[in-house]
């Protein structure tokens, strides 16, 4: 263990003393940080919490990303505070360690259900600062802010969102994933109904908000092919849906999204994370190989699925807007060929009953 460990056990580092900056340059992810530690303290200290239940880690984890994006640059807290954008937004392993550190030392207490694990300060040694010096006074301050901006996590998710590296964060995964899967696991449990035009919207807009940067395509085709299957599927009366289609279209969204934050981190991460990258870009070719074999079997469930032309004739049109007149339905994803892929323009698609 290092000195700095040491201090941050039971005792207050000063920040400030050259020692201290010295030793802390050389901790990185697993080590044990007092700057972090006393940044997770006042976030669980400044969080609301109900009864004896805590606050959750990716509560904390989005309210301190929060807050250092407030910190000058200059600033050791923000230095220490790495992150990187991922499956559910801004993460840092190093904010993830201490706190288990933390609960390993007796500085905090989890707290587990069968819903969630939450953490609280452990009374006396966990309300005793343990780091001290004009970056963590700054830290703690705007950590106070946010925390009293942000009082549940979903709130916390939201802001972070807004500063993501894509839309899509927001357009896709916060949006249109959950309301489809929701929608995809009512039709497996056999209950009736059409899709409401507000999802309806919200693929649309997963289609418009898709990142067009060069790195994204081969992904970019496996979810243009996910969107027109999605949408036949939106369409299309839920007793003629082959039973397999919506288990298989929600578990590919799911692996759409997870493929995608692959991706992301591997181009928006802060520095501490480059020996990462050669991990970060085998397991993004390995989830994309992964992505394309299932995008491929869906396909072939589905049929050959083609997309209209924006200009629909007026039969397809009737068929689009009034899907229950119909026992088919055709592809109709108007703002894909808005943002200009190449379609084949008398695809359309049956879906039919086994």
């Amino acid at each position: 263990m290092t000195e700095s460990s040491r201090n941050c056990v039971g005792s207050e580092t000063d920040i400030d003393s050259p020692e201290s900056v010295a030793n802390m340059g050389n901790e990185w992810a697993r080590e044990r940080n007092p700057l972090i530690q006393e940044a997770i303290r006042v976030a669980v200290q400044r969080l609301p919490k109900r009864g004896r239940s805590g606050v959750t880690k990716k509560h904390i984890l989005k309210v301190l990303f929060l807050a250092r994006e407030r910190l000058p640059d200059g600033n050791r807290v923000k230095r220490d505070l790495a992150y990187y954008w991922y499956k559910e937004g801004p993460y840092s392993e190093v904010v993830h360690a201490n706190i288990d550190h933390m609960v390993s030392d007796g500085l905090v207490k989890r707290h587990k259900t069968n819903t969630s694990v939450t953490y609280l300060l452990a009374p006396e040694r966990g309300l005793q600062p343990v780091a001290r010096g004009a970056d963590i006074e700054a830290a703690r301050s705007e950590i106070s802010l946010v925390a009293s901006e942000t009082p549940n996590a979903h709130d916390a998710v939201q802001r972070t969102y807004e500063t993501a590296p894509s839309k899509w964060y927001t357009a896709y995964n916060l949006e249109f994933k959950p309301q489809f899967e929701k929608y995809c696991m009512g039709a497996r449990a056999g209950r009736d109904g059409y899709a409401d035009r507000d999802m309806m919207e919200r693929l649309g807009d997963a289609v418009l908000d898709y990142p067009t940067v060069p790195e994204f395509m081969g992904h970019r085709m496996a979810f243009m092919d996910f969107a027109k299957m999605a949408n036949a599927l939106l369409r299309c009366d839920p007793h003629h849906v082959p039973k397999d289609a919506s288990e298989w279209l929600s578990g590919l969204c799911s692996s759409i999204w997870e493929t995608f934050a692959y991706g992301v981190r591997i181009h928006h991460h802060d520095p501490q994370y480059d020996t990462h990258m050669e991990k970060w870009l085998a397991m993004y070719s390995e989830a994309l190989d992964g992505l394309e074999r299932e995008t491929a079997r869906c396909m072939k469930l589905f049929g050959d699925v083609g997309v209209d032309e924006p200009d629909l004739a007026p039969e397809i049109e009737d068929m689009a807007l009034h899907p229950e007149r119909h026992r088919f339905t055709p592809l109709s994803l108007d703002d894909v060929a808005r943002d200009g892929m190449t379609h084949d323009p008398g695809g359309q698609m049956e879906i039919t009953p086994k």
